[in-house]
């Protein structure tokens, strides 16, 4: 039985499912270069099929996420020009007046963020499924089309490991179908929902999405950099810019809970003037500590009225690792999975799971969706495709190029002697994170590599920490971690042991002490787990630093030449491309 999921909205998705199991995911950003890249995910959609052997024809069921869609054209201007984005958030002083502005006010209210800015932006029913019959060649009536909070739950709850035991399961995020979070119960094949809270009086995905903005970052893509910079800020300055915002904004205990904006007017405007004369670093340290008290809070409401020892979690907020620790320390707290890269292209995989779901109950037969599991689940680097463009583009004329005998003991000397090396092996990753298949490698205990990094290859913030791959066998080195939760898909954050801290110095946020950490089980991957092994046996360090190979602004790498092009633009030293290692002379 075959689903392939869809996820149209921006960082655009797909996701196959084989008799329960997800087989293959990717995201459209990869294949088209685009950061975000919203719509129809046609490219990724071919490259999955090829990677696990599927034709078209024998797709059974293609699950759309979400009851809407909106045209590629308008998703990736509001994502990528900046005029355009301003005049659609509201970015002004005066409240608008009319005209365009007064359009612009009515599609932000629509779609849960502000307030239509011009242009087409809604895809009717007939064109979108068109762009699914027309592509695959299959009939309208294998198409179905899904709640945008039910695929968030669906992928929180059937991707965990949690084997269909009781779950409370949460999804918070900016906004989708007119919500904005959900709070249901998993146990079997079943999600009851239970709560569902409108995203028109506000969410809390919108609420740090603006203050993003409001810091000068990108809506719905800096959210990440306002988390790294939170802990800079002094305490006193923080609690006087947290009482500020919390006046503008927060958390309504009624039935359903509501995320709401405590004044009316313009958000952008309500933040700017709540803000006025409180320090950069005090903002994002009060909306960090907004965000962890408000989800904290509300997670315990929703257990206080729901039940559930065992908690699972999805939707682009809790891509916010410093409050999933928070969250992991409740007391109440059994158990903790969150969907790996749960923003908008984990619903590909949500879609997935319940299409499958569905068709077996058409079926008359008894559903087994199988946990997510390794998240290596792209496009295969091919030796044979490496080897033509090695010879294609000359670049041994240029580089020095070599087939070491034992790769991963060569990225390890190389970790030891020049601290930085790009890896691009086995199949891609999954989101947002790079699992070391996908990542540039650093030795992190030497804290020189985090300003090679970022003036010669990432273009980054300086405030931003980078994070570590850590041996399974070595995390309680490393990390605090009491209920020795799993962490392979770099979703949560832990306290780091201070007796240790300083072997991965370099990899730990300098300011708080924590870790974004990537735990690495040698079954998930053997390739990489022996490069760390490796790197251990010559320093008696068990972990690397690890940071997404791509340059500032642009996807993770996808093909051996993406790999190529990025290692050429960038001071980085050495790839290692599947079999070659490719080093600048």
């Amino acid at each position: 039985m075959i689903v392939l999921g869809i996820s149209e909205t921006h960082c655009a998705t797909a996701a196959i499912l084989r008799d329960g199991a997800v087989v293959g995911c990717a995201s459209e950003e990869r294949f088209t270069r685009l950061k975000n890249d919203a719509g129809y995910p046609r490219l990724a959609i071919d490259a999955l099929l090829r990677e696990v052997g599927l034709r078209a024809d024998q797709v059974d069921c293609v699950a759309l996420a979400g009851r809407h869609a909106y045209a590629r054209e308008w998703m990736n201007r509001v994502l990528h020009d900046a005029a355009y984005a301003r005049q659609y958030y509201g970015v002004r002083l005066a409240e608008p007046r009319g005209g365009l502005a007064r359009r612009a006010r009515k599609l932000g209210a629509r779609l849960g963020l502000s307030e239509p800015a011009g242009g087409k932006f809604t895809l009717s029913e007939s064109e979108r499924l068109g762009l699914v019959t027309g592509h695959l060649g299959l009939g309208a009536g294998r198409v179905m089309t899904l709640d945008h909070h039910a695929c968030h739950a669906a992928a929180a709850y059937f991707g965990s490991p949690f084997a269909g035991a009781p779950a409370l399961v949460l999804t918070n995020d900016n906004s989708g179908d007119g919500l904005c979070a959900t709070a249901s119960s998993g146990r079997g094949t079943a999600l009851q929902r239970h709560e569902a809270t409108p995203s028109a009086p506000g969410s809390l995905g919108s609420f740090y999405s603006f203050v993003t903005l409001l810091l000068g970052m990108k809506f719905g893509e800096h959210e990440y950099k306002v988390m790294g910079l939170a802990p800079y800020a002094p305490a006193g300055a923080v609690e006087r810019a947290t009482a500020a915002l919390a006046d503008v904004f927060g958390l309504v205990e009624d039935t359903p809970a509501r995320f709401a904006w405590r004044r009316r007017g313009a958000r952008y405007r309500l933040l700017l003037e709540a803000a006025l004369g409180a320090r950069f670093d005090a903002v994002a340290g009060a909306a960090q500590q907004i965000v962890e008290d408000t989800l904290v809070r509300w997670a315990r409401l929703m257990r206080s009225r729901y039940g559930g020892e065992q908690l699972a979690l999805g939707g682009g907020v809790f891509m916010n690792v410093k409050a999933n620790m928070l969250l992991a320390g409740e007391e109440w707290v059994r158990d903790l999975f969150v969907f790996p890269s749960c923003g908008d292209e984990s619903n590909a995989v949500g879609a997935a799971y319940l299409g499958y779901v569905a068709l077996c109950e058409r079926a008359g037969l008894a559903a087994k969706p199988a946990p997510f599991g390794p998240a290596y689940l792209g496009p295969s680097i091919d030796d044979a495709e490496v080897e033509a463009l090695v010879r294609g583009r000359d670049l041994a004329a240029r580089h020095r190029v070599s087939e070491p005998e034992r790769m991963e003991e060569r990225i390890a000397d190389l970790l030891v002697a020049d601290g930085v090396v790009a890896r691009c092996a086995g199949r891609m990753e999954f989101g947002a994170r790079a699992l070391g298949n996908r990542s540039i490698l650093a030795n992190p205990s030497d804290h020189r590599v985090v300003g090679i990094i970022n003036r010669m290859i990432k273009n980054r913030d300086f405030w931003m920490p980078f994070a570590p791959s850590v041996l399974r066998e070595r995390e309680a080195d490393y990390l605090v971690n009491p209920k020795g939760l799993a962490s392979p898909y770099m979703m949560l954050a832990f306290p780091t042991n201070p007796k240790r801290r300083d072997e991965i110095t370099a990899a730990v946020h300098p300011q708080d002490g924590t870790a974004r950490a990537h735990i690495v089980d040698e079954a998930w991957n053997p390739g990489y787990h022996r490069v760390i092994r490796e790197f251990e046996r010559r320093t008696g360090i068990g972990a690397v630093l690890n940071t997404s190979f791509n340059l500032h602004g642009e996807p993770l790498v996808g093909s051996p030449a993406d790999a190529v092009d990025t290692f050429e633009r960038s001071g980085l030293p050495h790839l290692a491309l599947g079999r070659f290692l490719i080093s600048k002379r």
